[in-house]
């Protein structure tokens, strides 16, 4: 609910306005400023507004607001440079209205500056000069004709009339601190559902991803279901390795189980014996590549399965969010100055400032390690498991706290074969000790200078971590 004009008054009242010197402006939201000024008496002091919502209002803060816009707008930008450093002479609020008048002295130059704490479209911060001549102003509106240059319409004075607004009641000896408590407090329950709505959000377009990734494994596994059959034409063959030529297309075998004769194609550029070599070959191929899907379908529908629990856990009404929320709102605050790799495969999941890659298969443990990593970031793994890696992104000046290695260890044997055992040794070394294994696998290196760990699997810090985590 915005303040009506009573409010606004009695708020003004308590302010120390006459006087005040302004010595920076911050812009917090598209709506939203605070004025930092110095008053001779009563020291630093800040004044909010916010206007155009359904929260227009102004007073004073007890603290700084942290929250800053992510780079400096415009009005921003004419405030710091044509605003800074002048005093207020004079406050003047319009009678019965929500509109405010500062007057700023700027080294013998009268500045204007209007707030207009109204929720719809006719809400403002406007400045101006003696003329009434609009310099800037924090919303933009063609159609008012409230641009850069043009005359500020002054509207006539109100006479009461209407409903009688009465001042909300008092629960505190200074009204601002009362206003900022409720506020604070709308806006703690505000953030709440946006963060419940962002996490609801993320998990089910992560449950999906799971769906459509356990799919995808019982096509695999479909595909090469029949890798037995492999196994017996290159048994027949290796029976029969006396019957094979140079450059056959095809030949007729006897299947001792079936007790028929079988056709079996060739391959024409192989020789004798490299016909078994190759027909086992697809075997072992086709083999590996069930085995793998089977063991990824397994991984997958567990992590479907702890994900559903976890989301229908957080969104429950009975669950206790506070620690999440909080754990939640520092990342997402902390992360605003975090350099993230675009678009980069597996995971992507904030720990304090920290950004940590997460790559669950081999494909993604080498996309990340190619592309996606530099010599001083982290590389985290679990000794003598195969699984994915984890790479915690360097920020300059600062070395990786305890609390970040955990997580990042955690995910490490979260996506290993680790994971049934609930606990693995780990070793982790910077990425530029990294050197890949001549003819290995894809994605397999071998650390140096790598440190150990040992860590137990703890559920709570890996739930936190897979609700938390940025997958758009």
């Amino acid at each position: 609910m915005s303040l009506n004009w009573r409010e606004i008054a009695l708020i003004t009242s308590e302010l120390p306005l006459q006087d005040s010197v302004l010595q920076n402006v911050v812009q917090h939201s598209f709506n939203a400023l605070s004025w930092h000024f110095y008053h001779h008496e009563r020291g630093r002091w800040i004044l909010y507004t916010e206007v155009g919502t359904p929260h227009s209002r102004l007073h004073s803060l007890s603290e700084p607001m942290t929250e800053k816009t992510a780079k400096l707008q415009r009005f921003i930008q004419f405030c710091r440079a044509h605003l800074i450093g002048s005093r207020i002479t004079s406050c003047y609020q319009y009678p019965y209205d929500r509109l405010l008048r500062l007057g700023l002295d700027k080294r013998g130059t009268l500045l204007l500056l209007f707030i207009r704490l109204y929720s719809g479209s006719a809400a403002n911060i406007i400045v101006t000069d003696e003329a009434y001549t609009i310099l800037d102003l924090l919303l933009r509106r063609p159609r008012r004709n409230e641009v850069s240059g043009q005359r500020l319409e002054i509207p006539e004075e109100r006479v009461e009339q209407g409903p009688t607004f009465e001042v909300r009641q008092r629960t505190a000896d200074s009204f601002n601190r009362q206003i900022e408590a409720e506020y604070r407090q709308v806006r703690g329950e505000s953030d709440l559902q946006t963060l419940l709505e962002r996490a609801r959000t993320q998990g089910e377009r992560e449950l999906e991803r799971l769906k459509a990734a356990i799919i995808g494994q019982l096509r695999s596994l479909e595909a090469v279901k029949d890798f037995e059959a492999l196994k017996r034409r290159a048994d027949l063959l290796s029976a029969n390795a006396h019957l094979l030529g140079d450059s056959s297309t095809s030949i007729d075998l006897l299947d001792w189980e079936s007790g028929t004769t079988v056709s079996l194609s060739l391959d024409a550029r192989l020789k004798g014996r490299e016909q078994i070599e190759h027909a086992y070959g697809r075997y072992q191929k086709a083999k590996g590549a069930y085995e793998h899907a089977q063991q990824e379908l397994e991984r997958l529908k567990a992590e479907l399965a702890s994900r559903t629990q976890a989301l229908e856990a957080l969104l429950s009404p009975k669950a206790d969010q506070s620690q999440w929320i909080a754990e939640l709102r520092a990342a997402t605050e902390r992360g605003r100055t975090v350099e993230v790799a675009p678009q980069s495969p597996g995971l992507t999941i904030t720990s304090g400032p920290f950004t940590l890659l997460v790559g669950r298969n081999a494909k993604e443990n080498d996309e990340l390690l190619r592309h996606h990593s530099r010599g001083n970031d982290w590389w985290v793994h679990a000794r003598g498991f195969g699984g994915g890696y984890v790479f915690i992104k360097a920020i300059r000046g600062k070395s990786v706290p305890l609390d970040v290695l955990l997580d990042a260890a955690t995910l490490a044997i979260h996506y290993s074969k680790a994971r049934s055992s609930g606990k693995a040794e780990l070793y982790y070394t910077q990425v530029k000790y990294l050197r890949r294994a001549k003819g290995g696998k894809q994605g397999l290196v071998i650390p140096t200078q790598e440190k150990n760990l040992s860590v137990v699997l703890d559920e709570e810090r890996l739930r936190r971590l897979l609700l938390t985590h940025d997958n758009t």
